[in-house]
C-alpha cells in the first residue's frame, strides 16, 4: 500500500494507521451507479476502502450527465456500473473494484459483505436493500434526493436494538416521483451523495456519532439540515422481532510505549521532531547527546523510510499527541522501533 496517497487523512490524529488499514479489508456492496453513487464512490475508492462491489443494470443516457458526473457525452448507451468502476479503479489501483451490470434480485447473498451502500432512485430496491440487509445481517447507508430535499440514514434492522429503513417509512410511498418526473438540480444529488460518502467512512472509521440510527435530512433550498436519532420500532414487522447484535467498525490500538528523555537515551536512538518549524524556533529541544531528525507530522507517510530501522525513534511533539501519532503509524507498518518522547520530561 502506498501510505503517500492516504497523507492527509492519516495526518488526522483520529485516524490511527490500523484504523486505515481496517479500511483495506472492507468489502462494500454499492447499489446504484446514479448520482449519488458518482457523487459517493470517488471518496469511498479514494479514502482506500479496499474491496467494492458496484451492481447498475442501466446505461448512461444524455439527461445523466447534469448530475451524474463521472460520465461524459462519449458514455451515453454504456453501462453505469462498468464505467464507474473503470473510474474507481483508475483513482485508486491499490484497490480491488468489480462491476455487476444487472439489477438486484431477491435472495441476493450479502453476507459476504461489510457494507451495503444505498444509491438507488426507488423505493422498491431500498425495501429489498433493507431486507437483504436484516437477512444477511450487514448494516446499510441508504440516501435519497429528490427535487432540493434528501436524506442519508444509517441501519441494521438485524440486530435488537438498532432500526431498520422501514423503522423510519413503515409504508412505501406511492405518490412519490422519480428524478425523471419531479425533476432535480444536480448540485443537490451531489451534496446528498458526498454527505452519504462521509456516513460510510466514519462508520467503517468508527468515528464520531455515526451509528446505526442516525439519519440526516437536509432541506437545500431553505439550507436546513437536522440530525434524528431514530430508535428501533419494536412493532416494526420486518425487523421488530430481531434479536441479533450490531458490531461496530471501531478498531482497539495498541498504543505506542512513552519514554522519558533519560529513558531513551539508554538505547542507540533518534529524536524525530514532529512539530512545525514555528513550534521548534520558539522551544527549541534540549538534548545535546542525541541525533535529531526534523519531520512534520503531515509528512511522515511520505518521509519515513528517512529514518534509522536499527535505533529506537524517539517520537515528540508539544503535547504526546502528534508524537503517538507518528509512532503508532510506524509501528503499524512494522519499521524502526518507536516510542513517544514525553515532552514533558525536557
Amino acid at each position: 500500500m502506498t501510505m503517500e496517497r492516504y497523507i492527509r487523512q492519516l495526518a488526522l490524529p483520529e485516524i490511527s494507521p490500523e484504523q486505515h488499514k481496517s479500511l483495506g479489508a472492507r468489502r462494500v456492496l454499492m447499489v446504484g451507479a446514479g448520482g449519488l453513487g458518482c457523487a459517493s464512490l470517488p471518496y469511498v475508492a479514494g479514502a482506500g476502502v479496499g474491496y467494492i462491489t458496484i451492481m447498475d443494470d442501466d446505461v448512461v443516457s444524455r439527461s445523466n450527465l447534469h448530475r451524474q458526473t463521472l460520465f461524459k457525452d462519449a458514455d451515453v448507451g454504456q453501462s453505469k456500473a462498468e464505467l464507474a468502476a473503470a473510474y474507481a479503479r483508475d483513482l485508486n489501483s491499490e484497490i480491488e473494484v468489480v462491476a455487476l451490470s444487472e439489477r438486484l434480485r431477491e435472495g441476493a447473498d450479502v453476507s459476504g459483505f461489510d457494507l451495503l451502500i444505498d444509491g438507488s432512485d426507488n423505493f422498491e430496491t431500498k425495501s429489498l436493500l433493507n431486507a437483504l440487509s436484516i437477512e444477511g445481517s450487514v448494516p446499510l447507508v441508504s440516501a435519497s434526493v429528490q427535487q432540493f430535499g434528501g436524506q442519508i440514514g444509517v441501519y441494521a434492522g438485524y440486530a435488537k436494538g438498532e432500526p431498520c429503513y422501514h423503522c423510519l417509512f413503515p409504508q412505501l410511498p406511492t405518490d412519490a416521483c422519480n428524478c425523471n418526473d419531479a425533476g432535480v438540480l444536480g448540485s443537490s444529488v451531489g451534496i446528498i451523495g458526498t454527505w452519504q460518502a462521509h456516513l460510510i467512512l466514519c462508520l467503517l472509521l468508527g468515528l464520531g456519532d455515526v451509528k446505526p440510527g442516525i439519519v440526516m435530512s437536509i432541506d437545500m433550498m431553505n439550507m436546513r439540515m437536522q440530525k434524528l436519532a431514530l430508535d428501533k420500532d419494536r412493532a416494526c414487522v420486518h425487523c421488530g422481532n430481531a434479536r441479533g447484535d450490531y458490531e461496530d467498525f471501531k478498531v482497539e490500538c495498541e498504543m505506542s510505549e512513552i519514554l522519558s528523555l533519560k529513558e531513551l537515551v539508554k538505547s542507540e536512538h533518534v529524536i524525530v521532531d514532529v512539530r512545525t518549524p514555528q513550534e521548534r524556533e520558539v522551544d527549541p529541544i534540549q538534548a545535546p547527546d542525541s541525533e535529531i531528525i526534523f519531520m512534520e507530522v503531515s509528512t511522515v507517510p511520505a518521509r519515513y523510510k528517512e529514518l534509522p530501522e536499527d535505533k529506537v525513534l524517539g517520537f515528540v511533539c508539544a503535547g504526546n499527541v502528534r508524537s503517538a501519532q507518528a509512532a503508532d503509524y510506524l509501528s503499524a507498518l512494522g519499521y524502526g522501533k518507536p516510542v513517544v518522547l514525553d515532552k514533558f520530561s525536557l
